[in-house]
């Protein structure tokens, strides 16, 4: 199945997961770009200090680049060291922290992560949990079908594979699993609002005939904690291949596939720092996650215009140098202006 059959789901989990694409990674692994990294001496961490929150003017954004392997508690010294201001944090909140080890994804995030979403496939049905750690929070399950047919939507939903996924995906036994599917059952609409009747979301002719595709919804909350490590080794025990990929810093996004065919993905957050150094009232905040990857801005003082490249680029190099870095990374971003705008 073509990755393009899924686009009403991903347009109506959207809601649930960020969509800030800023690089892709295959085999499972975050690959560097050609510099080399400059590994600086190990030293203790030492505590953070907040950034500074007063600049409101122009900025510069980069996009997102991976570095590769660092060791950012070396980096947080380095940056105490030149008298930066460092943040230590995620990159939102959400998400829930899985309550033991789970081999193969501890191998690729590290011991302190989240994981925030979580979607399953099977033949133009998507099931997505959005999971929530907060206090009494519960998790909110996305039910997408996607049809071309004109009966009701409540008979052709697979039951059977709805009913497999939350037993899985939540612990559950049977006569609970099967309780939920009649209440996503009874809530599912189509994107117009009415009850058991597919709207077309698309059409097009093929071969002399119109076509359309069709596609239902329906959400529920459950109450019961995920199991992040069932659902971790069925995706990639199920899956044939599966890549890694960054959106930016300390948000990543795995997809699992049996050949070609989608059949899920889960998004995490991971640990990073903002280091922030402000030169000639102008600030700079560089975002580096554990995995290496790193997000530039630059904020202007209040009502400053553009400043030359050759200036902040020369700051940032100056920066990478002293955190350790290689200042060729530098010349990777690319950067882009917003003006200052009154409200």
């Amino acid at each position: 199945m073509e990755r393009k059959n899924i686009a009403g789901l991903i347009a109506i989990v959207a809601i649930v997961s960020v969509a800030i694409f800023a690089g892709c990674v295959e085999n499972e692994e975050v690959t560097p770009s050609t510099p080399t990294p400059i590994t600086p001496t190990p030293k203790p961490t030492l505590s953070t200090t907040p950034t500074p929150a007063y600049f409101f003017g122009a900025f510069y954004s980069s996009n997102s680049i991976n570095i590769g392997k660092i060791d950012l508690d070396d980096i947080i010294v380095n940056a105490k060291d030149s008298r930066y201001s460092v943040e230590q944090k995620m990159a939102h909140s959400g998400g829930l922290q899985p309550s033991s080890y789970i081999k193969g994804l501890n191998e690729k995030l590290g011991d302190n992560y989240t994981v925030t979403t979580v979607h399953y496939n099977c033949n133009d049905v998507g099931l997505a949990l959005s999971i929530n750690d907060m206090p009494r929070g519960e998790t909110s399950v996305t039910l997408t079908f996607h049809g071309s047919s004109s009966f009701p939507l409540d008979e052709e939903v697979p039951e059977d594979w709805v009913l497999e996924m939350l037993m899985l995906s939540f612990n559950m036994n049977k006569q609970e699993a099967g309780n939920y599917v009649i209440a996503l059952k009874n809530n599912l609409k189509s994107e117009s609002g009415e009850n058991n009747e597919l709207q077309p979301i698309m059409v097009w002719i093929e071969d002399g005939e119109t076509k359309e595709s069709k596609v239902g919804f329906a959400r529920i909350w459950i109450k019961e904690r995920p199991d992040i490590k069932a659902i971790y080794e069925y995706l990639d025990g199920r899956s044939t291949s599966s890549n890694l990929f960054f959106y930016y810093p300390g948000s990543y996004e795995e997809n699992f596939y049996i050949d070609d065919e989608w059949v899920g993905s889960m998004n995490y957050l991971i640990p990073l720092i903002t280091i922030t150094k402000i030169d000639r009232e102008h600030a700079y905040y560089l975002n580096i996650d554990t995995k290496g990857t790193i997000s530039i801005k630059i904020k202007l003082k209040e009502m400053s215009k553009e400043i030359p490249e050759s200036e902040y680029k020369a700051v940032l190099k100056e920066m990478f140098v002293n955190l350790g870095l290689s200042p060729e990374w530098v010349n990777e971003f690319d950067f882009n202006y917003y003006p200052y705008t009154s409200l």
